[in-house]
C-alpha cells in the first residue's frame, strides 16, 4: 500500500540497507550464475564501456537457464517437494509442498540495474524510427532485458520489497507492476520506464520517455501484451524472454499468467506419505496504492490516463447525482485521451443499498464486457463505494477496481475500506466481501458541490480516527473542524487562495486516511476484532436505518456515547470525554436521537453485534484519547442505565445535543428505509402494493405471483370503474382515437408526421377526471395545455371551466391537431378551445409576448425538452404565481425503478423531477397514477 500525495514527488530515492528476506533462495539456483536478483556484473555502469557493459549484462541475462533439480521440476510441472526428517517416535516422513521460489531483495543492486537500463534505453526513446522499431530496440537492449527479467522474479509485494523502496513510493509501484511486464500492454511498459527515469534522474531525463509515450500511444496496437512482440525480437533475444517465462511458469506463475497484477497468492502444504492428511496454509497479498490528489479530471493529471489508456477503454460505475455534475467532465476526459468510455449509471443513496442494486451493476458489468483483469472505475461516495466494490468482487470472483472518492466519506473512509458490502434484513452492511480497491484516490475538490449535510456527516469518520488514533489530528479538528465545514473544506469563497488554510485541509484529510488504513489494512478480512475504525459502529447499526439519519450523524450518537462509557469506565478523564463530545457537537453532528429512548432496541443490536464479532462485544472506545481501547461487558441492565445518563449529559449541549440536519430527508436523499420490504408478518397493508408485495413476499409459489399480477392487470381497471364516468363527447375523443395507430403508421411513411404517434399516448379517463377536478376544485379560468394529440386533456379540462373560461392547447404536428378539432367539433364547449400549432418552445415565447399567464398548464409532450419548458413557464410567467403545473409520465414507463440505463425520455423525466426538486419556488407531490402524475403548486 502506498499513500502519498501527488505534489510531494521526492527528488531522489534514500534507500535503507536492503533488509534480507526471511525465506531463502531456492536450492536449484544454487551455484548459478548470479542472475535472480545478483546484478553485482551492472552495479557501475558510469564507468564502463558500451561493449564492456552490454558484455557484462549479457553475462548477467544468460544466466536465466535452470539447474537440474529445477529443470526435473519444470518438465513434471509440479510444486517443490521436500521429504522432511521425521522425530523420533513419530509417524512416517512427511512431505513439505512449496509453490513458489522468488529472489531476495537487495536494493542497491536492483537500483543499479534499473538507473543502468534507463541510461541505456534513452538514447534509443530519442531516435527518430518508428516508435514500434524503438520499443523493439528497448526489448533487446541486454541491460533492459536483465532489469525486466529480474524484476520478474522478485517477490515485489513482500515487506522486504517495501521497506528496501519506502522512500520512494512511486517507484516501489512501478516496480511492482514492472514484475509483470511480459503481459503488460505495451503503452504500460512505456510508462513506468518514464515514471523510473523521473523518478530517479529526474524530470529532465524523463522528457525523452515522456515524448516516446506520447507517439507510441498514437500506434495502433499499444495496448497489445509486449508478449505479443514475441516474434518480432531477434532470435536470441526472443529466446531468453522465452527461457525466463518458462522457468517463472513454474518458479512463480503469477509473473507470466496473471489474473490481475494488484494479487497474488501463496501456500505451504504438509502431507502425510499416504496423503491420508493433509494440512495447509494459503495466504493472499494484496498491493493498494492511495493518493491525496487535486484536479484529476484537468487532462494534464495523468492518474486515471496511466491506467486506462494502456487498455484502451474504462467501464466505470458512476453515481447518479455525481454524474449529473460532474458527468460532462468525465466524458471529455477520457475523450480527449481517446479511451473508450463506458459508463454505467447508478443511485448512490442509502434507499438503493440493496442486494438487487448490486445485482443490476453486475448485470451491466456482462453487458459491457468487464474483464476480470481490467480494473473497474468507481466514481462517487460511500454507497457506490460499497455496492459497486461488492459488484468487483462478486464479477468473476475477483475483478480489480479503482475508487474514485467524490464524498468525504468516501475520501476518507469508504473508499479504500476492503469492506464492500449492502443492507439487508433493516441491518446495515449485511451482505459484503473483503474487496479493497487497487487504486483510491480522494480529490477534495469534489467536495465544493456537495450538500453541507453530506460533507457533516462525513467528518464523523475524521473525528473517529482522531479520538481513536492520532491526538494531533484530535487538536487539528477542534481548531479547525467548524471551519472546513464552512468552507467546504477549502473548497468554496475566500479559503480556496489561503495557502495555509490548505495546507491545514489536506494535513487533515490525509492524516485522517493514513490513520484509517494504518488500522483496517493490518487485519483486511477482519479475522480479529482489535478494530479501533470500528468506533460509533457497535450501536448505531441497530437503528441508523429505522431512524434515518444519515450514516455519519448516526456514528455521531454511538461516537459520544462510547466516549462516555470510556470515562464511566476510567479509560479517559472527564475532561477527555467534554473534548469528544464538544468536538461532535461543534461539527454540528448528532449525540442523542429520540430513537435511542428505545433501550431494548438497542440491546438487540448489541447482542447482534456480538454475533457478528464472534461471540465479544469488543466495542472499540478511546483509552486514552488518541488511542484505542476495547469494552468487552456491558450487561443489559448497565446498558440502560448509561444511556439514560448520557441523555442527561446530551441535553445541556446546544440543540439538546442533536445534529444539524441529522436525517437523509433532510439533505435531499431519500429515506434508507423507503425501499424496505417488510416481512408478511409484519407489512401493514394499506394499498394494493402492499397486498401485492405481501402476497409475493409469502411464497415463491407460481400461483401466488399469477395472482399478484392478475391484481396489478386489475388496478387501472378499478380506477377507472369507481372514478367519475367521462361524457359522451370524451367517450367519443377515445373510441376514435383508439381506430388511429394504422393512420399514425401510415403518415409516419409519408413524412406527415415528425415521429410515430400510438393511441396509447391519449390521457385517459382517471388522468382526465383528476384534471377536471383540479379546474373546478380551483376555480381555474385559464388553462394551458402543451401537448394536444388527439384532444382529450383540452376538452375533458374545457369541459369543467365555467362558460367564460378558456384553454389554449399546442400542437407540433398538425395532423393530430386537425384529429382533435374533428373531435371537438360536437361538444358545446369547443369555444372555449383555442388550438395553435408549431414548436412548443416558439409557441410558448408568442404567447408570453401577448401578455398571457395561466391557472392551470397541463405538459404532456416529448419527455427529452420537459425541463426547457419548465424552465420557460416559470421564467416567463406563463405559469402564474398561485397557479398549478400537472405533468404526466415523470415515472416514465417506472425505467428509474429498473436501475438499468434511462431512455432519451427517460432521463428527460428525470431531469424535470430533479429540477423541481432543486426550484424552492414551487411545491409538488408525485402521483402514482397511470406513468406517474406530478403536480406543482407555485408558490411565488
Amino acid at each position: 500500500m502506498a499513500c502519498t500525495k501527488c505534489a510531494s514527488l521526492g527528488s531522489g530515492p534514500a534507500f535503507l540497507q536492503p533488509v534480507q528476506s526471511t525465506r531463502p533462495r531456492p536450492a536449484s539456483s544454487l551455484g548459478q550464475p548470479p542472475v535472480q536478483g545478483d546484478m553485482s556484473s551492472v552495479a557501475a555502469p558510469a564507468a564502463a564501456t558500451a561493449s564492456a557493459t552490454a558484455s557484462a549484462v549479457l553475462a548477467v541475462a544468460g544466466a536465466v537457464s535452470l539447474g537440474a533439480a529445477s529443470g526435473r521440476r519444470r518438465a513434471a510441472k509440479l510444486p517443490k517437494v521436500v521429504r522432511l526428517q521425521s522425530a523420533q517416535n513419530m509417524p512416517s516422513p512427511t512431505l513439505e509442498i512449496n509453490y513458489y521460489e522468488l529472489d531476495a531483495v537487495e536494493a542497491p543492486r536492483i537500483l543499479s540495474a534499473v538507473r543502468l537500463a534507463i541510461k541505456m534505453a534513452s538514447p534509443i526513446v530519442k531516435e527518430s524510427t518508428s516508435p514500434e522499431e524503438r520499443l523493439l530496440k528497448l526489448l533487446s537492449e541486454p541491460s533492459v532485458q536483465s532489469m525486466l527479467t529480474t524484476v520478474s522474479r522478485l517477490p515485489v509485494f513482500s515487506k522486504e520489497m517495501a521497506l528496501a523502496f519506502k522512500d520512494d513510493l512511486d517507484l516501489l509501484l512501478a516496480l511492482k507492476q514492472l514484475k509483470y511486464f511480459w503481459n503488460l500492454p505495451q503503452s504500460q511498459l512505456a510508462i513506468l520506464l518514464e515514471v523510473m527515469a523521473r523518478q530517479l534522474e529526474g524530470p529532465s531525463q524523463a522528457a525523452p520517455f515522456q515524448e516516446f509515450l506520447r507517439v507510441l500511444t498514437q500506434t495502433p496496437n499499444h495496448a497489445k501484451n509486449i508478449k505479443h512482440l514475441n516474434d518480432q525480437l531477434p532470435a536470441e533475444v526472443k529466446a531468453e524472454y522465452l527461457r525466463n517465462a518458462d522457468y517463472l511458469e513454474t518458479a512463480d506463475a503469477h509473473a507470466v499468467y496473471p489474473t490481475s497484477i494488484y494479487r497474488q497468492c501463496d501456500g505451504f502444504t504438509l502431507a502425510t506419505k499416504d496423503a491420508s492428511t493433509i494440512e495447509a496454509v494459503m495466504s493472499t497479498t494484496l498491493t493498494t496504492t492511495i493518493k491525496i490528489a487535486r484536479k484529476v479530471l484537468e487532462p494534464s493529471n495523468h492518474l486515471l490516463y496511466n491506467i486506462y489508456k494502456p487498455l484502451g477503454r474504462c467501464v466505470a460505475v458512476v453515481d447518479d447525482k455525481v454524474d449529473a455534475i460532474y458527468g460532462k467532465e468525465l466524458d471529455a476526459y477520457f475523450a480527449g485521451h481517446g479511451i473508450e468510455f463506458k459508463k454505467i449509471v447508478s443511485s448512490g443513496n442509502e434507499a438503493d443499498k440493496d442486494i438487487r442494486d448490486v445485482e443490476r451493476i453486475l448485470v451491466s458489468l456482462k453487458k459491457a464486457g468487464q474483464g476480470r483483469h481490467e480494473p473497474l472505475l468507481v466514481v462517487g461516495g460511500g454507497v457506490i463505494a460499497d455496492i459497486a466494490g461488492f459488484a468487483a468482487a462478486l464479477y468473476s470472483r475477483n475483478t480489480p477496481y479503482v475508487m474514485l472518492c467524490t464524498s468525504i466519506v468516501s475520501g476518507i473512509d469508504a473508499g479504500p475500506s476492503p469492506r464492500v458490502c449492502c443492507n439487508g434484513f433493516d441491518y446495515k452492511n449485511l451482505y459484503g466481501a473483503y474487496h479493497p480497491p487497487v487504486l483510491t484516490i480522494t480529490d477534495r475538490g469534489f467536495w465544493k458541490s456537495l450538500h453541507p449535510g453530506w460533507l457533516r456527516h462525513g467528518v464523523a469518520e475524521i473525528i473517529k480516527m482522531a479520538v481513536m488514533k492520532d491526538l494531533s489530528l484530535f487538536e487539528l479538528v477542534e481548531q479547525w473542524g467548524p471551519k472546513c465545514l464552512e468552507t467546504k473544506f477549502g473548497t468554496v469563497g475566500d479559503s480556496v487562495n489561503d495557502q495555509a488554510f490548505q495546507d491545514v485541509c489536506d494535513l487533515i484529510v490525509g492524516k485522517a486516511m493514513e490513520g484509517y488504513v494504518r488500522s483496517e489494512y493490518g487485519n483486511l478480512w477482519e479475522t480479529h476484532q482489535c478494530r479501533p475504525h470500528a468506533y460509533g459502529h457497535t450501536w448505531c447499526p441497530g437503528y441508523e436505518l429505522p431512524s434515518g439519519m444519515l450514516h455519519g450523524q448516526a456514528v455521531g450518537t454511538c461516537m459520544g456515547f462510547g466516549a462516555y462509557l470510556a470515562m464511566k469506565s476510567d479509560f479517559i478523564p472527564e475532561i477527555e470525554c467534554q473534548r469528544i463530545l464538544k468536538v461532535i457537537s461543534d461539527c454540528e453532528l448528532c449525540l442523542w436521537h429520540p430513537i435511542m429512548e428505545d433501550g431494548a432496541a438497542i440491546w438487540r443490536s448489541q447482542v447482534a453485534m456480538i454475533e457478528k464479532r464472534g461471540g465479544n462485544l469488543a466495542a472499540p472506545i478511546p483509552r486514552p484519547l488518541g488511542e484505542s481501547g476495547y469494552l468487552n461487558d456491558l450487561s443489559e441492565e448497565m446498558l440502560l442505565q448509561r444511556l439514560q445518563e448520557y441523555k442527561s449529559i446530551c441535553l445541556s449541549y446546544p440543540r439538546q445535543g442533536r445534529g444539524v440536519e441529522e436525517h437523509c430527508t433532510e439533505v435531499g436523499l431519500a429515506d434508507p428505509q423507503s425501499n424496505k420490504i417488510a416481512p408478511p408478518e409484519d407489512r401493514f397493508v394499506v394499498t394494493p402494493t402492499d397486498l401485492m408485495i405481501t402476497t409475493l413476499t409469502k411464497t415463491q409459489d407460481t400461483a401466488a405471483v399469477g395472482e399478484v399480477v392478475r391484481m396489478l392487470d386489475g388496478v387501472d381497471g378499478m380506477v377507472v370503474k369507481y372514478s367519475t364516468q367521462p361524457s359522451e363527447a370524451l367517450r367519443n375523443v377515445s373510441v376514435q382515437t383508439a381506430k388511429t395507430n394504422p393512420n399514425w403508421a401510415e403518415m409516419e411513411k409519408k413524412g406527415a408526421t415528425s415521429k410515430l404517434l400510438e393511441a396509447e399516448m391519449i390521457s385517459g379517463q382517471a388522468e382526465g377526471q383528476l384534471l377536471q377536478l383540479l379546474v373546478k376544485f380551483g376555480k381555474v379560468k385559464k388553462v394551458l395545455d402543451i401537448g394536444t394529440f388527439t384532444g382529450y386533456s383540452s376538452l375533458a379540462m374545457a369541459e369543467a371551466l365555467p362558460e367564460d373560461g378558456r384553454v389554449v392547447t399546442l400542437e407540433r404536428q398538425e395532423e393530430a391537431a386537425k384529429m382533435a378539432a374533428e373531435n371537438w367539433a360536437s361538444s358545446p364547449h369547443v369555444g372555449k378551445i383555442e388550438s395553435r400549432v408549431g414548436e412548443a418552445q416558439a409557441l410558448l415565447q408568442e404567447l408570453a409576448s401577448q401578455g398571457e399567464s395561466f391557472d392551470l398548464v397541463f405538459l404532456d409532450v416529448d419527455k427529452p425538452g420537459y425541463f426547457a419548458l419548465y424552465q420557460t413557464l416559470m421564467e416567463t410567467g406563463l405559469l402564474r404565481v398561485g397557479g398549478l403545473l400537472a405533468v404526466d409520465n415523470t415515472m416514465y414507463k417506472g425505467e428509474e425503478l429498473t436501475g438499468e440505463r434511462l431512455s432519451v425520455n427517460g432521463e428527460g423525466a428525470r431531469a424535470l423531477n430533479a429540477g423541481l426538486l432543486a426550484d424552492d419556488r414551487v411545491l409538488q407531490v408525485m402521483l402514482p397514477l397511470r406513468d406517474g402524475l406530478t403536480l406543482a403548486f407555485r408558490q411565488h
